[in-house]
């Protein structure tokens, strides 16, 4: 399954907001506007070979991955649902954890920057170092490399 969207200005906007060089997104622009892919909207639409779908964008159910695994889809709606199932099912499952009902509701209190934070089972932190961010930006390559190294030597563990 694939979907595509035109490269319009704002994509290009995008490329030089992430370090590309003008002579390079010039050259974009140039090698997409040849190809008949840079999308001037108001213009006539595209044409595509094979079948093209439509799809109502206000259809589409948010929703997010894992808990371990990227392509285990929850729907949010299910999500507190989904969560609490897992928490406490054997690890041997895809999506348990096996914790103790007695520790289901214990909190880790820490201190960051002068202030008093809280995290217990279901706090939403963002962890996560995918692929697809770290390779369209070196340098966010480098960032979430130095992220990770210092969430190990803080303690941090995979799951």
């Amino acid at each position: 399954t694939m979907g595509f969207f035109g490269v319009d200005q704002k994509s290009l906007d995008y490329l030089l907001q992430t370090g590309r060089s003008r002579e390079t997104v010039a050259n974009v622009e140039a090698y997409l506007r040849a190809q008949g892919m840079f999308q001037l909207y108001g213009a006539t639409e595209p044409e595509y070979s094979g079948d093209v779908m439509e799809l109502d964008l206000a259809t589409i159910e948010p929703c997010v991955s894992g808990p371990k695994r990227p392509h285990d889809r929850v729907a949010v709606s299910e999500l507190p649902r989904d969560f609490a199932v897992g928490l406490s099912t054997p690890s041997t499952s895809f999506k348990g954890f096996n914790v103790d009902k007695a520790e289901q509701g214990r909190a880790k209190k820490f201190s960051y920057k002068g202030k008093d934070y809280s995290l217990e089972h279901g706090s939403v932190v963002l962890a996560a170092i995918t692929s697809c961010t770290n390779t369209s930006n070196p340098g966010v390559m480098l960032g979430a490399g130095l992220l990770a190294r210092n969430a190990r030597d803080k303690g941090s563990r995979c799951l």
